[in-house]
Parts: structure tokens; C-alpha cells; sequence
């Protein structure tokens, strides 16, 4: 079987492409497996590998193969948008990026974006968190997970928006300009005993200077001071928590998200720590952000 080429997905796209030339897919999941192989272990190689294949999905979505107009015709409406769902997997940057800054962002300054708890309007927030949140946890604990690891495939994903999806969407759109970018990364599967010894440990990987862990360091102390700060002043009476409920939850559950992020930051001694150097950029970052976003609201 020749692959198919033409994007940084070839496994994806090579099963999609035979399967709009009428190759039937058969499942194959024998008891004991039928390959192995290594996989990065590091979270700077995991994010670059996610990132690479970022850019490939947008390679298949804004191709002449798209799913949603090759695919259609070629295998039907359903089996189509099956793949579709893939293809447009990185777009989930854009909401979770918006999550992560806006509502604490307008925590920040005293300033209501969501229905107050009074509000019938609040339970439809409550029924759609619990309800996603929930249906996710039973489908993965139906699968043989466990509980924690749900709790690391869920925090992973939140990891993945910020990061690899964000970026791979930055790649893609900066190279159909013509801007020339770093290009294709081969990510690392050597791992000394130090790195193995922190992962059967389920310790986060740093210990690199790169922008995507800028990224996620700036979400994490504009989220833990948007927290901090609102309850002081819910507490000092300056602010109505009825109000500000949804996005301090928000703030909360980022910052409960982002506690390996701030014990890399500042706890942690050993080679696998948050670079010095990303940790006080990113709080310039973050200062910058807020004392912008706060002139922002002040002048509109």
C-alpha cells in the first residue's frame, strides 16, 4: 500500500484518502498488541508532536480533499463528517483561549460577563459543565481508565488548546502567507533516567525555553490573580459575588488545572522545573495584559 501524501497527518490522511476511493476499514484489536513503539514523554516533545499534526489537519481542511466537500461526495454525508471532526480539531483553540483570558481578564476589573446565580440562565451553565464534563468521565471510566487519569486527559486538553493547537493554527495560517517558520520538528524519544524516573512518577516535564510554555505560564497567573483578587474583594464588600460567580469558578477551576504549572514555577529544584526565564516573562506578560485590558474597559 502506497501512502498518501501531502500533509504532516499522513496517517490520517491516507486512511481518509482510501477510504474515499472505496477501501472499507475493518477493526483490529487483537489481545496482544500487534505493534509497539516509543512515544515521546517529555510535555515540550508531546506539544511539538501535537503541533505538527496541527498543521497537518488544516492541510486536509483547506485542501481540495476536504472533508466537507471531497468527502461528502466521496463517502457519503456521515462517514464524511465523521473525519471532519478531526480535520477541525485545532479550531478548539478558539474557545479555549477565550476562556482562559476573558472572563478573568474582566474578573479583574469588577466587570460581569456571565448570568448571576438569581438568573435562570445559570443553571443552563451548570447543566451543560456538569453534563459535558460528566458524559466525558463515564465514557472515559467505561473505557477501563481510572479516575486520575481522566483528571490528566482533561487537563491535557486544556494544555493542548493553549499550546499545540493554538500554535500549529499560528504555523499553518503564518505559512499561507509566506512567512517562513522553524519547519518540520522531529520530536525526541530518547529519555534519560532522570526524565523516565519524573514520568512513572507522573511529574510534569519542563525545563525548556519555549513560547508555548510562555503561553501557559501567563494563563496560570493571570487566572491565580484574577482568583486571589476577587475574593479579596468579594470579602471587603467591593464586589457582589452573585455577579462575578461563573467567572470566579472559571478563574478556580483553571487555577485547581494549572497546580503542576505553578509548582514548576516556584517548588520545583530539579531539571524538569519551568525555565527562570519563561517564568518572568510570562509575569511581564501577564502584567502587561491586565493593566492593557483594564485601560481597554475603562476607555469603552
Amino acid at each position: 500500500m502506497g501512502f498518501r501524501y501531502g500533509s504532516l497527518v499522513e496517517d490520517l490522511y491516507t486512511g481518509y484518502r482510501l477510504q474515499c476511493e472505496g477501501w472499507k476499514s475493518v477493526f483490529c484489536h487483537p489481545k496482544r498488541p500487534a505493534f509497539l513503539g516509543d512515544i515521546p514523554i517529555s510535555l515540550y516533545d508531546v506539544l511539538s508532536q501535537h503541533k505538527r499534526w496541527c498543521v497537518g489537519l488544516h492541510e486536509v481542511v483547506f485542501s481540495k480533499y476536504s472533508p466537507l466537500t471531497f468527502g461528502v461526495r466521496s463517502m457519503g454525508f456521515l462517514m464524511a463528517h465523521c473525519y471532519a471532526r478531526y480535520a477541525f480539531w485545532p479550531t478548539w483553540c478558539i474557545p479555549i483561549t477565550l476562556y482562559a483570558f476573558i472572563p478573568q481578564l474582566t474578573l479583574l476589573n469588577g466587570v460581569s460577563i456571565f448570568p448571576k446565580v438569581s438568573d435562570p440562565w445559570f443553571f443552563l451553565y451548570v447543566f451543560l459543565f456538569l453534563g459535558a464534563y460528566g458524559q466525558h468521565c463515564l465514557v472515559f471510566m467505561s473505557c477501563e481508565g481510572t479516575w486520575k487519569r481522566w483528571w490528566s486527559d482533561q487537563r491535557m486538553w486544556m494544555i493542548r488548546g493553549l499550546t499545540s493547537l493554538l500554535f500549529g493554527t499560528i504555523e499553518y495560517l503564518t505559512n499561507r502567507f509566506g512567512i517562513s517558520t522553524l519547519g518540520f520538528n522531529v520530536t525526541s524519544k530518547v529519555v534519560d533516567d532522570d526524565q523516565g524516573k519524573r514520568y512513572h512518577q507522573g511529574i510534569f516535564e519542563f525545563g525548556v525555553v519555549s513560547p508555548m510554555f510562555v503561553a501557559l505560564a501567563t494563563t496560570s497567573i493571570i487566572n491565580l490573580v484574577a482568583f486571589l483578587t476577587s475574593i479579596a474583594q468579594i470579602f471587603k464588600g467591593d464586589q457582589d459575588l452573585d455577579g462575578l460567580f461563573i467567572q470566579m469558578f472559571i478563574a478556580c477551576f483553571v487555577v485547581i488545572n494549572c497546580l503542576p504549572i505553578y509548582e514548576g514555577m516556584i517548588l520545583r529544584s530539579d531539571k524538569g522545573r519551568m525555565p527562570t526565564k519563561v517564568t518572568i516573562f510570562s509575569t511581564f506578560l501577564a502584567s502587561i495584559l491586565c493593566m492593557s485590558f483594564g485601560f481597554l474597559l475603562r476607555n469603552v
